[in-house]
């Protein structure tokens, strides 16, 4: 069966895009599929100032345009507003991948490169001001709260180590959980809890994040006495959970228990020809600089199954 392209990549954020560059320069057919905005959460960010070789800086937008555009320079197809809906794979080994255009694309190989999605606060002004002092990165965006107070909202791993990273730049933290303690490991509340910025907020939750253009304060309501109160903030920090963006694929592919897509070393899922990398699958950490090497590592994995299935199979009928 002839196919389309050679490799589709689903999703154009840094990881999809590293891929692409890297799939384009070993002149394989790619496809690049972004339902939304190319770059993905990190063309939200106002700045990036941790990815190595920007000493000043770079937005969020500019990073990803950047990165399209050399995808592009290698002879990337990226197709932005046109997402994956469907994923098969054929009796022959090659992959069907249906849009949400309702057209449909054939690969030999597929790399899912979907991220995920932070939980949302269901709660007024978490949209509106979200990129203007709610945030779900502390470590993107933490330092330009210098010296203002925040409001962390979570109690597990992520709210507790990305809340003590932002005592080295605000000047008080209210720690808001809905609990009467956090959920995350002893070291990291000890070290959280010991120092003096870090204020908890016990059985509490968030019922209004206010302010015209920027983060002024919020309001919380305590679970105990179901009273009200409002809090000073200039940011709002929520790490409530995260939601991988696998339902697409979960009738292929193995995942944990928060639906995480699971890969080996070379990003590969244990379904032939079928590669995931990034935010979408289990990472020791997820930062910029790792989920890009993730793509890369999917890309040069997709070459190297291709030329061993092209030398071994001759007939392969692709």
């Amino acid at each position: 069966m002839a196919t389309d392209y050679d490799v589709i990549i689903i999703g154009g954020g840094p990881t999809g895009l590293a891929a692409a560059v890297y799939t384009g320069r070993s002149l394989l057919r790619t496809l690049v599929l972004e339902k939304q905005t190319v770059g993905g959460q990190i063309a939200l960010s106002a700045a990036i100032d941790n990815y190595p070789g920007f000493a000043d800086g770079i937005s969020g937008y500019e990073f990803a345009e950047a990165f399209l555009k050399h995808a592009q320079r290698f002879g990337a197809e990226v197709r932005i507003g046109v997402g994956a809906a469907s994923v098969a794979r054929n009796d022959d080994g090659t992959f069907t991948v249906g849009l949400s255009d309702e057209t449909s694309v054939t690969a030999k190989t597929v790399i899912l490169a979907m991220g995920r999605h932070p939980r949302r606060l269901e709660v007024p002004g978490y949209d509106k001001l979200f990129g203007k002092g709610v945030s779900v990165c502390a470590t993107c965006d933490g330092a330009f709260f210098r010296n203002v107070p925040v409001a962390v909202v979570g109690g597990g791993n992520s709210a507790v180590e990305e809340g003590h990273f932002l005592t080295r730049y605000a000047s008080e933290i209210n720690s808001i959980h809905r609990r009467d303690h956090f959920t995350a490991q002893k070291i990291l509340i000890e070290e959280y809890l010991h120092d003096p910025k870090v204020k908890p907020v016990w059985n509490s939750v968030v019922e209004e994040i206010y302010g015209e253009n920027e983060v002024d304060g919020i309001r919380i309501r305590n679970l105990t006495t179901d009273k009200t109160e409002d809090l000073p903030a200039k940011a709002v920090f929520v790490f409530i959970g995260w939601i991988p963006n696998s339902a697409m694929v979960k009738h292929l592919v193995r995942t944990d228990d928060e639906g995480r897509v699971i890969v080996n070393e070379l990003m590969e899922t244990g379904v032939p020809g079928l590669f995931a990398a990034g935010d979408l699958c289990v990472r020791p950490i997820y930062q910029l600089a790792n989920v890009v090497a993730d793509g890369v590592q999917a890309a040069v994995s997709v070459e190297r199954y291709l030329e061993i299935k092209k030398h071994h199979d001759p007939n392969h009928g692709y």
